[in-house]
């Protein structure tokens, strides 16, 4: 009898020896009040040089006549990216028919360009930046009194979003000031000089190589 105790004694710390180390082996409860793991957006590529088209419309003053209308053209540029950080250039040239008529006075921009440096930082597929640069643009005005034309320089300044489709197209929404300095026309006390400016708001879409 003393034999059999002995050996039912063994038999039971075996099997319990068995479940410990079987529940060792089992994955641990993950605790409830853990903070779930964060993740990151994705890095998308911006690198390279691009080309593409927009439209879009303005508004803005040429001495005392607001102006207003559509326009459409073409950029090109180039993207170097740091992580996430993204820098490049760009230029652009716009056919413009911002502008106004009126009996007495008619202001118009023929064309608008640019060359300007771009900035932002990447969310994943979504690029948002600022830009600065130099700005160039055709100015005609008309009065009772004669009339100038003139290739006008300034600044432009502006921001946008920009948004990754696929690894080689991209579609863009933006918005860009453009102060063109002054053009100099005939009245009837001389010559006077009138400042113009134009705000930009367009959309656009690229390639990118």
């Amino acid at each position: 009898m003393k034999a059999l105790r002995t050996i039912a004694l063994l038999a039971v710390a075996a099997f319990a020896g068995t479940d410990a180390a079987r529940a060792a082996d089992l994955p641990r409860r993950t605790d409830p009040y853990a903070p779930a793991p964060s993740y990151a957006p994705s890095l998308s590529n911006w690198q390279g040089f691009y080309v593409g088209g927009h439209l879009g419309g303005g508004f803005g003053k040429a001495g005392p006549v607001d102006t207003s209308g559509l326009l459409g053209g073409a950029h090109a540029g180039v993207n170097v990216q740091y992580d996430r950080f993204v820098v490049g250039a760009e230029g652009d040239f716009t056919f413009s028919g911002v502008g106004n008529n009126s009996f007495t006075e008619r202001a118009r921009h023929d064309w608008l360009a640019s060359i300007r440096g771009r900035g932002g930082y990447s969310f994943g597929n979504i690029l948002a930046y600022g830009t600065l640069g130099f700005a160039f643009a055709d100015v005609n005005y008309r009065s009772i009194l004669g009339r100038a034309s003139d290739t006008t320089t300034g600044w432009a300044i502006g921001f946008g979003a920009e948004m990754m489709v696929t690894p080689n197209v991209t579609i863009r929404a933006e918005y860009l000031r453009y102060e063109l300095g002054s053009t100099t026309y005939p009245s009837a006390i001389g010559p006077v000089q009138i400042d113009s400016s134009v705000n930009v708001i367009r959309a656009g879409a690229s390639y990118k190589f």
